[in-house]
């Protein structure tokens, strides 16, 4: 069997693995994927401070960040309630930060929920701010990691409607009427929606 020799190497003082200088950066991204997550993973494990990782469990889940990822996202939404939605978008950002930086031996779940929630608020606040690039960004994540929620359908839909991309979003919003037909801004989003398209095609 064929040994496949990788171009890595080990610093044994920073604890990481990297590429080695005269592999080009441009023709290796994978493998630099790769090795981020693998140093990740690494740095994590060290900061348990066990000879293995420990299991996903209720009690591995770190409250005190819970704590400060629910209080930045209390002032974000205050923000929102202001109409301050740039500002609400930057603690959400954060709240966003603070979720992500959790160990990744920790219990996926939890840690997916308060993502969801934080990267929600992120998009909508986006909306608002009229950052329409930056909110469909997040709304393309929040459709792959919940396509059966009608409104994640509805927030990428609304950013291609403001972008012009009224095909994308005449697809976006009959996707979330799919799992809630009587959707009322979704039905009402579709249909401004498809007039715009006719009025496009001059068929009004």
């Amino acid at each position: 069997m064929a040994t496949t020799v990788l171009p890595i190497t080990y610093d044994s003082t920073s604890k990481k693995v990297s590429l080695e200088e005269t592999v080009p950066l441009s023709s290796s991204k994978d493998l630099q994927l790769e090795i981020s997550q693998i140093n990740t993973l690494y740095a994590d494990f060290i900061k348990a401070n066990s000879e293995f990782p420990p299991p996903p469990s209720k009690e591995a889940f770190t409250k005190n960040l819970s704590m400060m990822v629910k209080k930045m996202h209390e002032s974000a939404t205050a923000l929102m309630r202001q109409r301050q939605f740039a500002d609400a978008a930057k603690k959400f950002d954060i709240a966003l930060g603070l979720a992500s930086a959790r160990s990744k031996f920790e219990p996926f779940q939890p840690t997916m929920s308060e993502l969801i929630i934080c990267l929600m608020g992120r998009c909508d606040a986006y909306t608002n701010a009229n950052m329409f690039v930056e909110a469909l960004e997040d709304a393309e994540v929040l459709v792959l990691l919940g396509s059966q929620i009608p409104d994640n359908h509805l927030r990428r839909g609304i950013c291609n409607l403001n972008l012009g991309e009224f095909l994308s979003a005449k697809s976006d919003f009959e996707r979330g009427l799919a799992f809630n037909s009587k959707h009322p801004i979704l039905l009402k989003l579709l249909e401004i929606c498809l007039k715009i398209i006719d009025e496009e095609n001059g068929d009004n």
